[in-house]
């Protein structure tokens, strides 16, 4: 596949077994993300999404913590009436079909936590902690955060989070149902790494319908999402993906 041009020199990316790791690279800054950045990831997920080659799309961070959010040089010095970079980011990962892993150290804080929300698959280490701080800098909850954490965790617990400023801890945030596991920290990449090279195996339509099907019932009556997945189940079926399965898995219980 080919590669975009990166400007921030602060993001890494490699392909590897169909999948594309981006790794946020500022560690000194404990991941902040900057403008440019922001338009770094976009990029990726586009070349990401037009590429038959890449399957899934891993997100990690350098160093002690996934993400400090927002840089907020970026906020101070931004103009009136310009919408901020992250506002693209989010909007593209949002947006993108394909399925993605996550795995998050430390703090992630803001848009650290709130694009977790648009992600498949998230695995804390120990240490992490997730944290919304957005009524504490006179903002409000971004990234559809007002709407999915309350329909995933609760309303109390949400508000503790988005109210309060409080940070989740790892182990409540996947009793919650906020992220998918917890492990030690020296198991957090290969966990992460071993999760998107799994789900790249699997037949990828059916990968990427699943994922819009599960993303697009919150907004759906239940009445509407059974008619669509029956009629998309008996399709498949048909497809040359479900038959290649199907008689590879007949032609092993023969053997």
């Amino acid at each position: 596949m080919s590669m975009p041009t990166l400007e921030s020199g602060l993001i890494l990316v490699k392909n590897t077994e169909s999948v594309m790791e981006i790794t946020l690279n500022r560690p000194d800054k404990l991941n902040a993300l900057t403008g440019a950045m922001y338009r770094d990831l976009v990029k990726l997920l586009q070349a990401a999404q037009d590429s038959d080659d890449i399957r899934v799309v891993m997100f990690s961070g350098e160093g002690k913590s996934f993400s400090a959010g927002n840089d907020l040089m970026d906020f101070l010095n931004a103009k009136p009436g310009q919408e901020p970079e992250a506002a693209n980011f989010i909007q593209a990962i949002h947006d993108f079909p394909k399925v993605v892993v996550a795995a998050v150290q430390g703090n992630a804080v803001g848009v650290g936590t709130t694009m977790l929300l648009h992600m498949d698959m998230v695995v804390a280490s120990e240490d992490a902690k997730f944290i919304t701080p957005f009524v504490d800098l006179g903002a409000v909850p971004e990234a559809g955060s007002a709407k999915l954490i309350p329909a995933w965790i609760g309303y109390q617990r949400a508000a503790r989070m988005l109210l309060m400023g409080e940070p989740m801890l790892a182990q409540e945030a996947y009793e919650a149902g906020l992220i998918a596991k917890v492990v030690k920290r020296e198991e957090l990449e290969a966990t992460a790494r071993n999760w998107a090279v799994t789900l790249a195996k699997k037949p990828p339509r059916a990968l990427r319908e699943s994922k819009r099907l599960m993303r697009e019932s919150i907004n759906k009556p239940l009445h509407d999402v059974v008619k669509e997945d029956l009629a998309l189940f008996g399709e498949m079926l048909q497809g040359d993906e479900a038959k290649a399965v199907i008689a590879a898995m007949l032609s092993k219980s023969k053997g």
